[in-house]
């Protein structure tokens, strides 16, 4: 678990240290037949640089000693982590001389290895205090790849490019933008079908004494992240779709588990057809000019990636996949009971395409359609990853 952890977190330290990903080979290349002169070079960082550079390589440090527990010796859980973080660090700065918008530093290596030395300790400290481990909190060891990848598509929403915004003008003016952006009821219902997802997901991964604690720190996070990080939005209907599932899922709480799924399955099949089917009129449609024409239909599914024609009215990728695989997953866990559950939510997203070729703004394409395959994939495999290996 800990190396998972681990190489996920080298790709978010990749990511947020060569965004904006623009590079010129170019300056790489004459930088490196000069000697690379600004890794020879020491300035002073700033403050804001300093504190990022000291924090950013402590998760590597904690998770690369957890990962070599069983190593026996414990010079080794220490230096290994750290000399892993030079090498890492190391070679992003030298990367970095590619891209413009980037300025590399030797100080900014000294303060990354200083970051992972930090989180060694703390891997120190933590082996010795008895502190309960996330097992005791699981209602099942074993988790199986749905709900893995839904909590990764989740996170990864709201925090990606992992750039923070540190200086609290940049995180006011941020706000304001949020606040400034129109309410559209269509994503609003669609973010709602998402906090009740997110909510059953947690049901089933958590035991009851630890639930609201879990949900209410995530439902947190989620919407600091949107503030906090380079290139995210607190949009408001992310806001009051949060706020209307808070006391949705306070009221289904007192049911059985498995008529709570059951709920939640419906109330997010009506989701998906609601948000789908709300027309969006500040989008540039052609029908504005003919009533009567119909949408192109998009059969290549995730478009966007290709850079093709995408829905204007509809969540962004990684929140639809979520929503997608989010519902699979539900359908196959606590689906009801007096219908199919999967085909029905494949009904659904169906008919929504198809009645999109007629809703004002809307474009039809087969994204949600390919996000509930690949969740119904996922939810059947047999697969599974043990909290205790």
């Amino acid at each position: 678990m800990s190396l998972w952890l681990l190489g996920a977190w080298v790709a978010l330290i990749a990511s947020s240290s060569l965004y904006p990903f623009e590079g010129d080979p170019r300056r790489l290349f004459n930088a490196v037949m000069t000697g690379l002169p600004k890794l020879r070079e020491w300035r002073e960082p700033s403050q804001r640089d300093a504190m990022v550079n000291l924090l950013l390589y402590v998760p590597f440090g904690l998770l690369g000693s957890m990962a070599l527990e069983k190593a026996g010796r414990f010079l080794t859980r220490i230096l290994w982590p750290i000399i892993g973080a030079g090498l890492l660090s190391f070679a992003i700065e030298v990367v970095q001389h590619a891209l413009p918008a980037r300025d590399p530093s030797l100080a900014d290596w000294a303060l990354n290895i200083v970051s992972a030395a930090a989180g060694t300790l703390i891997a120190a400290l933590y082996s010795a205090l008895p502190l309960r481990p996330l097992s005791r909190r699981l209602q099942r060891l074993a988790i199986g790849p749905a709900p893995a990848l839904l909590v990764a598509l989740w996170l990864i929403a709201h925090l990606a490019p992992f750039v923070p915004r540190l200086r609290p003008g940049r995180i006011e003016a941020a706000l304001q933008e949020s606040l400034a952006m129109a309410l559209s009821p269509g994503q609003l219902i669609a973010y709602f079908g998402c906090y009740l997802l997110l909510g059953a997901l947690l049901n089933a991964l958590l035991r009851r004494p630890y639930f609201w604690s879990a949900l209410l720190l995530l439902f947190s996070v989620s919407a600091a992240a949107r503030v906090l990080f380079v290139g995210q939005h607190l949009i408001p209907a992310e806001a009051l779709g949060l706020a209307l599932a808070l006391p949705v899922i306070a009221v289904l709480r007192r049911f059985d588990p498995r008529r709570w799924e059951s709920t939640v399955f419906i109330l997010v099949c009506i989701a998906l057809l609601a948000s789908g089917t709300w027309p969006d009129p500040s989008a540039t449609d052609p029908r504005t000019i003919d009533p009567n024409a119909v949408s192109t239909f998009v059969w290549l599914p995730f478009a966007e990636l290709a850079g093709g024609i995408v829905d204007p009215g509809a969540l962004p990728l990684l929140e639809r996949l979520f929503f997608g695989i989010g519902l699979a997953w539900l359908a196959l866990h606590g689906g009801t009971r007096r219908v199919p559950p999967l085909p029905l939510a494949l009904l659904v997203a169906i008919v929504t395409e198809f009645l999109q070729q007629w809703v004002p703004g809307r474009q039809p394409d087969t994204t949600d359609i390919a996000a509930l395959l690949i969740g119904a994939a996922l939810a059947q495999g047999t697969a599974r990853l043990d909290l205790r290996t």
